[in-house]
């Protein structure tokens, strides 16, 4: 498969496993599958790790940060949910199918196969 083979982890090569000081470890990139997870868990293990490191600093920063992540947290939810909301609609009306891919290609959940052709006349 394509999509496969595109999702496969560069860092360990597929393997699940890094080298490190004390031994073999798991990939922190794929958490040892040897395969990337989807663009929605990656965005998420990125805001939490932005969030970790700027937890334990003393600055204005984290504040900013927390709220940045909770307000990018939300909007991915209300993505989610419109999505959700398309499904539930006639699945065959243009601009359902239209409002479905935009949400997905921010969210990033499943791979399109083709954008809709938005230049059709009915």
């Amino acid at each position: 498969m394509a999509a496969e083979g595109s999702r496969k982890c560069q860092t360990c090569h597929g393997q699940g496993v890094v080298p490190a000081e004390m031994g073999p470890m798991d990939c922190p990139d794929c958490g040892g599958s040897g395969v990337l997870p989807g663009r929605d868990v990656l965005v998420e293990w990125r805001i939490a790790e932005i969030e970790r490191v700027h937890s334990g600093s003393s600055d204005e920063v984290a504040p900013h940060v927390r709220w940045l992540a909770f307000e990018l947290r939300r909007a991915r939810r209300a993505l989610v949910q419109v999505m959700t909301l398309s499904e539930e609609l006639d699945g065959e009306n243009a601009l359902v199918k239209r409002v479905r891919f935009v949400a997905n290609d921010a969210l990033g959940l499943y791979e399109p196969l083709a954008e809709p052709d938005s230049t059709k006349s009915k």
